[in-house]
């Protein structure tokens, strides 16, 4: 099928500042370069650094044309240390429902129903993959659903509808988790595994560098992923370079493009499981700036006209004043003016 993305946004994401020459890969291990000699400023950096270890991080790691010119741990984390990803996960879950349907086994006006026949209510069947990952599915929001033993068969089955589908944009852990059965009915294959054989082994992500949570058979689509930060790192500059590693088209640009745009017109900064600046999320940063958002800020941002990817991660609950674009201000304002 052909994707139906957002062309004013597709320009902005191709068309900015091109680095591509300035710009490597990692082969097996990443190449570590001064600030300098990557256009940023050491003194600047430390000021991130600073910030990250007064806000409870474990780790923190700064890409510059694809070059890592900063990463820290702090406690007892070190680049091994895997932490959970949290929603970040809802992000790797938006590429892998793009690669099925580049596959021809999944289709964005697919239904509920068409793979779940036996969903209830009766309007559920009726919730588009489009709604799904646009959070528009109308499926009612349990806010304990990471604990429920039962989360899939409450999802199917039990869960009631609260609005029409595409009515609300509402932040749904409970109705993307309907993403998981459909996807596994489509391809055969469970999320994470699926992810495993086409994005995580081809961009170098060691097996014992990332596990996927499951719970009833099932890999949990909007959280579950546990991983290092090199390995986000990895997985920022592979969407930074459109979906490309090396020469290997690993995700569509196209699909990148439109999941990076909004997906409705309710929440213009949320596409398809990504986070995205047009309203301006990410106050006084680039307008081309989009992220994979977690819990407590475990977090890919990426900054295509800076050529930057910077991860931040963490298993400790964040204090009231914690604002991670502070963070974010402080990495961006390091690189240095032309």
């Amino acid at each position: 099928m052909s994707f139906r993305f957002t062309l004013a946004f597709l320009a902005m994401a191709l068309c900015v500042r091109d680095t591509s020459a300035q710009s490597v890969f990692p082969g097996d291990d990443w190449e570590v370069a001064t600030p300098a000699s990557q256009g940023m400023d050491a003194e600047g950096l430390e000021k991130a650094k600073a910030w990250l270890e007064s806000h409870k991080s474990k780790s923190g790691v700064v890409i510059r044309h694809g070059r890592i010119v900063a990463e820290w741990y702090f406690g007892d984390a070190n680049a091994k240390s895997k932490f959970a990803a949290y929603s970040t996960s809802k992000s790797l879950s938006s590429m892998a429902t793009g690669l099925a349907i580049a596959d021809g086994k999944l289709a964005l006006d697919h239904t509920v129903g068409k793979y779940i026949p036996d969903a209830s209510p009766d309007s559920k069947k009726t919730v588009t993959v489009k709604q799904l990952l646009g959070m528009s599915s109308g499926v009612h929001n349990d806010p304990g659903i990471g604990q429920r033993e039962d989360l899939f068969s409450y999802a199917i089955k039990t869960a009631p509808m609260d609005h029409e589908p595409g009515a609300k944009w509402d932040y749904n852990n409970t109705g993307l988790a309907l993403l998981s059965p459909i996807f596994h009915k489509a391809t055969g294959k469970q999320i994470d595994e699926f992810l495993n054989e086409r994005l995580f082994r081809p961009i170098g992500i060691r097996e014992e560098d990332l596990t996927w949570e499951r719970r009833e058979g099932f890999a949990l689509p909007y959280s579950g992923c546990h991983t290092t930060a090199r390995s986000l790192s990895r997985i920022g500059l592979m969407v930074l370079h459109h979906g490309k590693w090396h020469d290997k088209q690993i995700v569509p640009a196209a699909w990148l493009a439109e999941s990076i745009a909004p997906s409705q017109d309710l929440n213009k900064s949320y596409g398809y499981l990504w986070w995205n600046n047009t309203t301006n999320r990410f106050p006084k940063l680039p307008q081309d700036a989009y992220a994979a958002l977690g819990k407590w800020d475990n977090n890919i941002f990426i900054v295509p006209s800076l050529d930057l990817v910077v991860i931040r991660q963490s298993d400790l609950e964040p204090a009231k004043d914690h604002k991670i674009a502070e963070y974010y201000h402080l990495v961006c304002d390091a690189v240095k003016k032309p």
